[in-house]
Order: structure tokens, then sequence, then C-alpha cells
């Protein structure tokens, strides 16, 4: 069954739009972009729709790729510090001549709700945190949309980066779930992958999962978002894998809604936290 990932994140945007009419103050969103890198523009224009939807304002503040890190992270920290700010987004990947994580770290937990500050990693890793990483909350809702148990269930990450790999991975075996993650130095992924329950894949390669590493009805969650021929691409080889996958994400129109979605639901939970 292929998932709509478009109907689970309405569904979610119609309960937040439904909780936004009902505060006294409405909150707000500072987005960030830095240069002009990839479809930065592209994935804010999306969120900002998402936002609007739901009754939360969302302004985008642009910075040149010249800046400095610290001329940047002073100015990070002014607008985050403003008093109608309810909560801060940084488009990643910044330029490569950043430091990611201490631009990031200029965001306090409290208005993190893409958790990647480092206290909002550390809460979450120390499973304090009133909020999940997206990309987790996707995975979550996604499988209880479907009724899947994680416990006993073996699961194959495909990545460990910052957004997927890391917090899914963590997530999913705090929830009984034993788990392997497969990066470039893993020898015979195919041969791992194969045995697994649940394939989830946040590299950005495409068709990196070919139908050959994966069994039969197993669950597939494609994180993976690229270009191919003109034509936009995840991970897997949706194609193929598909006739053989019991669920399966699509690229577009998979996970990316519900990550929209959930960075919004974050953020609505943060601010009522206040």
């Amino acid at each position: 069954m292929i998932i709509n990932g478009k109907k689970i994140a309405d569904e979610i945007l119609n309960d937040l739009s439904a909780a936004v009419k009902k505060l006294t103050r409405k909150p707000q969103v500072a987005a960030v972009l830095v240069g002009d890198q990839g479809n930065g523009r592209k994935f804010l224009e999306v969120k900002k729709k998402a936002a609007e939807k739901v009754g939360i304002e969302f302004r985008i503040y642009e910075f040149p790729e010249d800046i400095s890190s610290k001329e940047l992270r002073k100015n990070l920290v002014q607008i985050v510090k403003g008093s109608t700010i309810s909560g801060m987004i940084i488009e990643l990947p910044l330029p490569e001549k950043f430091n990611t994580q201490y631009i990031l770290n200029s965001i306090p937990e409290d208005k993190d709700p893409d958790v990647l500050s480092l206290k909002a990693q550390g809460s979450f890793f120390g499973s304090r945190s009133k909020v999940l990483p997206p990309a987790v909350e996707a995975v979550k809702e996604v499988l209880e949309e479907n009724k899947i148990d994680l416990k006993g269930k073996r699961c194959v990450i495909f990545g460990y980066g910052l957004l997927v790999g890391r917090p899914v991975s963590h997530w999913l075996a705090s929830e009984g779930a034993t788990v392997e993650v497969i990066n470039e130095f893993t020898k015979s992924p195919g041969e791992i992958s194969k045995e697994a329950d649940i394939i989830i894949s946040g590299v950005g390669k495409p068709n990196l999962i070919t139908a050959d590493m994966v069994k039969e009805g197993a669950i597939v969650i494609d994180f993976g978002y690229e270009e191919l021929g003109g034509k936009v691409v995840g991970d897997v080889d949706f194609e193929q894998v598909s006739k053989k996958a019991s669920l399966i994400t699509p690229v577009p129109g998979g996970v990316g809604p519900i990550v929209v979605a959930a960075v919004l639901k974050n953020l609505l939970t943060l601010f009522r936290g206040k």
C-alpha cells in the first residue's frame, strides 16, 4: 500500500488550525535562509503555505552567503529574542563555510521546533523533550496510522544524519525495535536490509535502495529528495520496491508533508508550554 502523506499531514494541520483559532495570541515563526542552497527557498515556501493555512505567521529572513558566522549568529539571536517570535527554523544545509551546529545553537530550546540545537537534542536523547524531532514524528504518524507495533521489529536505517538517521534510530530503539544503521562503510548493505521488517532512508542518493535489498512485505519509509532527469525521486527505487513492500512512502507526497506538519505541531506545543 502506498502511504498518502498529504492526507496524514492535512489531518494534523486541521487539528492545529482548530487549536490556533482558540488562542488569544497567534504563534509566529522566524524562518532563516542563508544564501540560496539547492531547494531551500522552495522548501521554505511550502512551510510558509502550511503555516498560514493553520493561522501561524511565517516570516522569512534572508542572509547573504558571504555573511560571517559571528555576524549571522548575532542576527539570529536578536531575531529569536524578539518578544513576538515563538520559534525559529533554519533551513539546511547551510553553505559549507559555516559550522552548522554553532549556528543552530543560537536557537533557545523552547523556540526550537526542529529540535536541532544541542540543548534540544540533549533533551530528546535524554527523554526529557516535550516534542519529537520532525522526522521522528513523521515516522511515528505513519506507523500509528497503519497500527504498526514496533516491539520486536527489525529496523534498518540508511544514514546517520542529524535530521533523520540519528534521531529516528534512537526513537525506534526506545520503542522496542532492534535497530541497525547502514553507513557508507557498511559491507553488503543489501544483505542486511533484506532481513529488515522496516527500512528507513534519509541519505539523499537516488535509487540507493533497490528491490533485491528489500524482503517481501517490508515497510519502507523514504526521506530522500533529489532531482534525477527532471523528476523528483527518493532514495528508494519506488517502481520496483513498491511491488514488494506492504507499506511504502512515495517521493514526493510521502513523509515530506508530514515533516512540515510536524514542525508546526512542535511549534504550537512549545508555544503553549510557556
